[in-house]
């Protein structure tokens, strides 16, 4: 009997996988009438545009590219599972705009100057989701309001007062108050704060956020959207000038292609193997405070508890003050199979429960009077949690996007690569993105950092083999874990 070969190659380990889990996010919008949009719906056969990836990302670039006078006719977007279940949907809920702390690495990375750029950039990012979402009413629980940098260990207090004041050397101009210790401690209510830093930021449901985006651009027209189509293939089409997308449930010939596919990115692109690394991501949620907000009032502000620049926790409490609380992804005594299992990964099916365990017990540390607990975590018992979530982020060794035309592939776009910081620089990367998509020129208000060349590509693969820059993200440092 002769044995059956199957020539078909396996599916790229770097593709999504079935969801797991739902963060808090989507335990939101489970009644939203997109999120399985175009589900059962036969594929067109063509289109001016797709796009891979219905996150944040794409549904801005196709935003912008539906409002240019010289729009498409048809785009269409593909999306592997529900509609904005990546990082768009599954991250810690912040708006948060880096101000200071990241001129340091930005300038070894890419100069002074462009270090400046970056963080510039990040503030207008911040102001431009705040317009936009005054303007189209997006109801996405939209809270601007004071963030904090809390120092709890001497040495994040240094680092970040030096990189405030280097930047301020440097010639910027960052919107922040440097607090003392006794000021920190009675703003933040963290008895061991060692100071912080203060500035204005926001915290968002970003799903409800990017499922409102998509909304807008069904109703410009021309616009599909359709959940369960993965992409596990771009080529040539015959006509030797536009692309053939492909999916298992069918071929879209496009025009053009923009992969918003951000930690997923090298599952289409060979060519960013190694230089997007697929990273996990965990997140908890909390109940509001068990002690009652008689003894523990709401948390105004949102928070990163930073003990070093790599070991911290997000804070942002919701408008029923129930908290999500972003975990650390490196910390003294993690244990090495925790920390293999972060890397390299797109398995956002499952967490961590050391992860959790670390997150929660230091944060009931840090504020003792909301009664939070970490005790009988594993049993369901610990006062005030309720669940954990993960979500994959796309780490970059420049520590920057890859924003623009691929290398060697007319046509073909990509806006990916955003070191798990999307929220502060989409908002300026889609819109140039998709001018450069409309006419080859580039919006100066995004750095140029963030664009795609082959001279960047190799330099970072340079980088990499002599061993300056990390696939993780960014330069090593003496405060690393």
């Amino acid at each position: 009997m002769p044995i059956a070969i199957n020539n078909t190659p396996p599916p790229h380990p770097h593709l999504p996988i079935p969801l797991g889990g739902l963060s808090v996010w989507q335990h939101s919008t489970r009644d939203h009438p997109l999120l399985n949009a175009g589900r059962d719906d036969p594929l067109p056969a063509e289109a001016d545009v797709v796009i891979i990836g219905s996150g944040l990302c794409g549904a801005v670039t196709a935003h912008s590219l539906l409002n240019d006078p010289s729009r498409p006719d048809s785009v269409v977007v593909l999306e592997a599972r529900e509609i904005c279940s990546g990082a768009s949907g599954r991250n810690a809920g912040h708006c948060r705009p880096d101000e200071s702390r990241g001129f340091p690495a930005f300038s070894a990375l890419h100069g002074t100057e462009e270090a400046k750029r970056i963080l510039k950039s990040e503030r207008v990012t911040f102001e431009k989701v705040n317009e936009f979402i005054e303007k189209t009413k997006i109801d996405c629980e939209w809270t601007p309001r004071d963030t904090y940098d809390v120092s709890l260990s001497e040495d994040f207090k240094e680092y970040a007062s030096k990189a405030l004041k280097d930047l301020l050397d440097a010639g910027g101009q960052p919107e922040v108050e440097e607090l003392s210790k006794d000021q920190a401690i009675k703003e933040t209510r963290i008895g061991v704060a060692h100071g912080a830093v203060k500035w204005w930021a926001a915290t968002v449901n970003p799903a409800k956020l990017t499922l409102g985006i998509h909304q807008i651009c069904q109703s410009l027209g021309g616009y599909s959207l359709f959940s369960y189509a993965p992409a596990h293939a771009v080529t040539q089409a015959e006509d030797g000038e536009s692309w053939d997308v492909k999916t298992p449930r069918g071929i879209v010939k496009a025009k053009k292609v923009v992969y918003a596919t951000n930690a997923y990115s090298d599952a289409l692109l060979e060519e960013l193997e190694g230089l997007i690394v697929p990273t996990r991501a965990q997140a908890i949620k909390l109940s509001a405070a068990p002690a009652g907000p008689e003894k523990f009032p709401r948390i105004e502000g949102s928070y990163s508890l930073r003990f070093l620049p790599q070991h911290f926790y997000s804070v942002c409490c919701r408008p029923d003050n129930s908290i999500s609380l972003g975990t650390s992804r490196k910390w003294h005594g993690m244990s090495p199979a925790t920390a293999a299992a972060i890397q390299n990964t797109v398995d956002d099916s499952s967490y961590s429960t050391e992860v959790t365990q670390n997150a929660v017990e230091q944060f009931a540390k840090l504020f003792p009077d909301g009664g939070w607990s970490s005790e009988g975590l594993e049993e369901g018992k610990a006062k005030g949690y309720e669940y954990s979530w993960t979500g994959i982020i796309g780490m970059t060794p420049d520590s920057v996007p890859f924003v623009g035309s691929v290398p060697g592939k007319p046509g073909q776009y990509i806006g990916a690569g955003y070191n798990g910081h999307g929220m502060a620089r989409i908002f300026i990367c889609a819109p140039a993105l998709a001018k450069h998509i409309l006419t080859g020129e580039w919006d100066d208000i995004m750095p140029s950092s963030f664009r795609i060349t082959e001279e960047r590509l190799a330099k970072l693969r340079k980088g990499l083999d002599k061993g300056k820059l990390s696939h993780n993200g960014g330069l090593p440092s003496k405060l690393d874990v």
